[in-house]
């Protein structure tokens, strides 16, 4: 008796607890397990200066749901001036995003913080003979809160991916936005 019970529960949980499955059909079977993916992207981004832009990220995708989480670490460095200036703008921020997969697109928005180097008041000229001489300026540093938002266009293997991304970041000091190319790695599909 004692053996036929034992028999009985563990038919009942392996039946309870498992998937649905389709024999020997592998079109109709889905994978159904929480995927993580790791990004590396460059590219450019505008505000009040043209900014290079280089971001990481890392986001998990929900199984059986449209929804990701990203934490995004982005940093914009101003090197596209028209004359030789110091210091050179930059702002970064690292953000907190939620978001929706539909088909290869994934649409976020969040919350993060921002910092950076502002110009302020003119200083002096640095003459100088090799690099046609810089204009110093006094150099403002700032934090505040931004809301960061992004669209991503990935397509790619199971593991590997490529895809553009378009980004920014709404704050009250330095406001940007601009599109990169982006590298994956992970479980994209």
């Amino acid at each position: 008796m004692i053996k036929f019970t034992f028999y009985v529960l563990l038919l009942f949980f392996v039946t309870a607890f498992s998937g649905k499955t389709y024999a020997q059909d592998p079109s109709r079977v889905r994978p159904s397990r929480d995927g993580f993916w790791l990004s590396l992207a460059g590219g450019g981004a505008v505000g009040q200066t043209k900014l290079a832009n280089l971001t990481g990220a890392v986001a998990y995708e929900f199984k059986n749901k449209p929804t990701l989480l990203t934490l995004r670490c982005s940093y914009n460095l101003g090197i596209f001036e028209k004359e030789s200036v110091t210091p050179l703008i930059d702002v970064a921020d690292v953000g907190l995003l939620y978001g929706y997969k539909v088909g290869k697109f994934r649409f976020s928005a969040g919350v993060g913080a921002v910092w950076g180097t502002d110009r302020g008041a003119y200083k002096y000229y640095l003459s100088d003979p090799l690099t046609y001489g810089n204009n110093v300026y006094e150099s403002l540093d700032y934090t505040t809160i931004g809301l960061p938002t992004e669209i991503r266009f990935i397509t790619g293997v199971k593991d590997l991916g490529i895809g553009l991304t378009a980004f920014g970041n709404v704050n009250a000091k330095r406001s940007f936005f601009g599109l990169n190319l982006a590298f994956y790695l992970g479980e994209l599909k």
